[in-house]
């Protein structure tokens, strides 16, 4: 027992004096430059103070959009979030079409049922609207350009996940 002491005792004093780097030699690495330019890169010279926009022509355009949304970010005009695709009811000018496959009023559901439409395939997207006070998110799969193929699509969606899909009109 006292031989197994003085062994791991010496072990614990001369090991880390093998294992500390000592007799190699000593690597100096420059310093990076303060900038470093790639010869082949392009040069984008800064905007000339012509093309930046004049604060008085910038306050009508941020009038503008403060009207055409709500506070929530919300279109006055399609009741869509803004920067969402916009799903409305078909007409004759209706160039693109989505199938709406679910509506929900938690975003955490519509989140989990794209994620499931996506990975049996399905190009899925969500699309919030305010209705009233109501806020829900709808979840569609899309766009298509040919009716057809959207009206098949709908079939197809309603009969796989047992729901009544929609079929809607879509722009950006």
């Amino acid at each position: 027992m006292t031989g197994s002491l003085f062994l791991l005792a010496l072990a614990v004093i001369f090991l880390p004096m093998l294992f500390d780097g000592a007799g190699l030699p000593e690597v100096q690495i420059e310093p990076l430059p303060d900038a470093v330019v790639l010869a082949d890169a392009p040069r984008v010279p800064p905007p000339a103070p012509a093309d930046i926009a004049a604060a008085d022509e910038l306050v009508p355009l941020v009038e503008a959009l403060a009207e055409a949304v709500d506070e929530g970010g919300f279109s006055s005009a399609t009741q869509t979030r803004l920067g969402e695709p916009v799903l409305s009811e078909v007409n004759a000018d209706t160039a693109a079409w989505a199938v709406q496959v679910a509506s929900f009023a938690d975003l955490e559901n519509a989140r989990v049922f794209r994620a499931r439409l996506r990975e049996d395939g399905y190009e899925a997207f969500l699309s919030t609207i305010r209705t009233g006070n109501e806020t829900r998110t709808r979840v569609a799969v899309g766009p298509l350009q040919n009716r057809q193929e959207a009206a098949s699509l709908q079939a197809e969606l309603s009969a796989r996940y047992r729901v009544t899909a929609r079929l809607m009109g879509f722009s950006s």
